[in-house]
């Protein structure tokens, strides 16, 4: 008698030990080991794009906005975007908003260049634009490696950072224009040593345009403005043209790791387009250092209020 207990008493531990094993894996399951994998998921739900016919409209202002506003510095709008698109406003993540953004400063780009006609030098312009199809790519690629909180804090320091340089292209001009003879001795130059300084700008601006999802024009104009005799106007031109081709390598590599907003992207790059066109015309008629310092204020505020979001 006592024999025939003793596999029921087992049997009935072993069950109960099954059934103590499958209530533990389930309660594991509801609640992850990894509280970072836990907090992304939370965020990604809390900041997808809400799905009313809202989005549209919405996003064609911002572009146009930003379009308008990144015409008239030389640059690809896409710090007016990117905290516009993760406010409450369209509620994207921070990389969804840079893989979006830059397909607009693609538009901006084309944009802005028909806008400023007359203005482009074509050579440097494919010089920068070839170099920075290269960085791009590395660009795009670091986003994705780096966190939520890390990516608006990096975009907030850069926009604090190119906040002053915005106004300080008069200076450079200024002191580009002592050294005038150095510029026309470089134009006058070999064909293949005249690419040289247009090509490690698209490098910089390139890596730039692809982990920060912007045009890349915070550097190129400036940069412009020191190592050649370009006009101001001239540099603007060059540097929106410029940024077309890397902001469409950069789209592809965001678009393949998920991060672009397939209903945001297109009204934000139809408005992008049409307000850096208006941009590019309206920059011609404009004095220079009211475009500067208006544009400096946007930067500053727009760095500070990503850094306080950070």
């Amino acid at each position: 008698m006592i024999a025939s207990r003793i596999p029921l008493n087992m049997s009935l531990r072993i069950r109960k030990s099954q059934c103590n094993f499958a209530f533990q894996l389930a309660k594991r399951r509801r609640r992850p080991d990894n509280p970072d994998r836990c907090h992304v998921t939370d965020i990604s739900s809390k900041t997808s794009p809400p799905s009313s016919s809202f989005v549209a409209p919405k996003a064609f202002v911002i572009g146009s906005f930003a379009g308008l506003l990144g015409s008239l510095a030389g640059m690809g709008g896409g710090f007016v975007m990117i905290p516009l698109m993760t406010s409450s406003l369209l509620r994207l993540t921070q990389h969804q908003a840079h893989g979006t953004s830059l397909f607009a400063v693609a538009a901006t780009g084309i944009a802005g260049a028909l806008g400023y006609s007359g203005q482009v030098q074509v050579e440097a312009a494919t010089a920068i634009a070839i170099s920075g199809m290269v960085s791009a790519r590395f660009g795009a690629v670091a986003t994705a490696k780096l966190s939520e909180r890390s990516l608006r804090r990096a975009l907030g320091v850069f926009m604090l950072l190119v906040a002053p340089i915005v106004p300080a292209k008069a200076y450079f001009a200024k002191q580009a224009g002592g050294t005038k003879s150095v510029t026309q001795n470089l134009e006058s130059s070999p064909f293949p040593q005249r690419l040289v300084a247009p090509s490690v700008i698209g490098m910089f601006s390139g890596f730039l345009a692809g982990l920060f999802g912007v045009g890349g024009g915070a550097v190129v104009v400036p940069a412009l403005t020191v190592l050649t005799d370009m006009t101001h106007y001239q540099a603007l031109g060059t540097s929106l043209c410029a940024m077309c081709l890397p902001a469409m390598v950069g789209t592809a590599t965001h678009f393949t790791k998920g991060n672009v907003a397939i209903k945001v992207a297109p009204p934000l790059a139809l408005g992008a387009f049409a307000g850096a066109y208006l941009g590019g015309y309206v920059g011609l008629h404009t004095n220079e250092n009211a475009l500067r310092w208006g544009f400096s204020g946007l930067m500053a505020v727009l760095g500070t209020k990503a850094l306080m979001r950070a």
